[in-house]
C-alpha cells in the first residue's frame, strides 16, 4: 500500500500543471529535528490535490543551508520536476526566511528554481497575536484554581460531584498547557461555563472567591474568552486539506 501510494504521488507530480510546497520544522521525542514537506498540486482542470510530501530528518544542525541540501537532494532523487514549483511557504525562523542564508534564500539563489513566490503560514503568526494579547492578570488565577482543583485527587472528585449535583452543562474542568495556545480558548469557556460552580465549591472549602466576584475582573475574564474563542474558529479554519483563499472569502 505504501507502494502504491508513492507511485500515486510520483504520477501527480509528474502530471500536474503547478505545485507550490510548504516546509516545517520540528523535533521528535528522540531530539532529531524533522521537516515536514506539503505539496499541494494543482492539474489542467484546475483541480488541487495535497499531500505530504515526505519527512526529512535534519541531524546534526538546523541551518538553512542544511534544510536546502535536505529538499534539493530529495527533489534530485525523486525526480520531481522544480519547473512547476510557483511557491513555497514556511514560517518567519530566521533558518527558513534569512535574507543571506535563510532556506528561501538558498533557494532563489539556485539557478534550478524557478522564480517562485514565497509565503510565511499565518497559522504561526495569528498564533504569535494570540500569546501577545496578554491579561496575565486573567490567565494566571485561573489556571491556578483549575489546577488546585484538578491535581488535588480529593478535591477533584468532589468537584466532580459538586457539578452532577447541580446538574450542571460540563462534568469537569479542562487543564492548561502553554504548548498549545489553543487550550486557552478552550479553558476559559470552560471555566466561564462553570464559575458559578467554581464559587460555590470554593466558598464550601472557605476559599477566598472576591475575586471571581470582582465586576471588573469578570469583564476581562469574559472579553478574553471570546477573543481566544474567535482566535480558536480563525485558526482551525485555516487548518486542513482544501483550504483557499477563496474558501476563506
Amino acid at each position: 500500500m505504501s507502494d502504491n501510494l508513492t507511485d500515486q504521488l510520483d504520477r501527480d507530480l509528474a502530471e500536474c500543471k503547478w505545485f507550490s510546497i510548504q516546509c516545517d520544522e520540528s523535533i521528535d521525542s528522540s531530539s532529531t529535528a524533522q521537516l515536514m514537506v506539503f505539496v499541494r498540486m494543482v492539474f489542467k482542470d484546475f483541480s488541487t490535490k495535497e499531500e505530504l510530501l515526505t519527512l526529512l530528518p535534519l541531524k546534526t544542525t538546523t541551518r538553512g543551508v542544511d534544510i536546502y541540501n535536505a529538499v534539493k537532494e530529495f527533489f534530485n532523487i525523486k525526480n520531481i520536476p522544480l519547473q512547476k514549483l510557483v511557491s513555497i511557504t514556511t514560517d518567519g525562523a530566521p533558518a527558513m526566511t534569512g535574507r543571506h542564508v535563510g532556506f528561501i534564500a538558498h533557494c532563489k539563489s539556485d539557478p534550478a528554481f524557478p522564480k517562485f513566490v514565497q509565503y510565511h503560514c499565518i497559522i504561526h503568526q495569528q498564533a504569535l497575536c494570540a500569546k501577545v494579547i496578554g491579561f496575565e492578570h486573567v490567565m494566571t488565577p485561573v489556571v491556578r484554581i483549575i489546577n488546585s482543583i484538578r491535581f488535588k485527587a480529593k478535591q477533584h472528585r468532589s468537584f466532580k460531584v459538586l457539578l452532577e449535583e447541580l446538574s450542571a452543562e460540563y462534568r469537569d474542568l479542562l487543564l492548561h498547557t502553554d504548548i498549545r495556545w489553543l487550550s486557552r480558548g478552550r479553558i476559559l469557556l470552560r471555566f466561564l461555563s462553570l464559575l458559578s460552580e467554581i464559587k460555590e465549591f470554593m466558598k464550601s472549602r472557605d476559599e477566598d472567591t472576591s475575586m471571581l466576584e470582582d465586576t471588573a475582573w469578570l469583564l476581562d475574564l469574559a472579553f478574553l474568552t471570546d477573543i481566544t474563542g474567535k482566535l480558536n474558529n480563525l485558526n482551525r479554519a485555516l487548518q486542513g486539506k482544501g483550504k483557499t483563499v477563496a474558501d476563506m472569502i
